[in-house]
């Protein structure tokens, strides 16, 4: 019922939360979602990062990461 883009991050600092978790990582996380519901539509897209220093699965709301890539500067 759903499709999960999980990202390996190696990152020494770990974020507590999502909310702590640096822009830049989130607007990526943001864009595997909205690229991932073009190809499967009728799913629902789950973001997750897995923070290999803690092995911590860290799942990312949806508008967490929505917002996130909203933000990025177009050129």
């Amino acid at each position: 019922d759903a499709v999960w883009a999980v990202d390996y991050k190696t990152n020494a600092a770990v974020p507590r939360t999502p909310n702590e978790v640096p822009l830049g990582i989130l607007r990526q996380m943001g864009a595997y979602g909205e690229a991932l519901a073009q190809v499967f539509p009728d799913k629902d897209i789950k973001t997750s990062l897995l923070w290999t220093a803690t092995a911590e699965l860290m799942h990312l709301p949806h508008d967490i990461v929505r917002d996130a890539l909203e933000t990025t500067p177009t050129s």
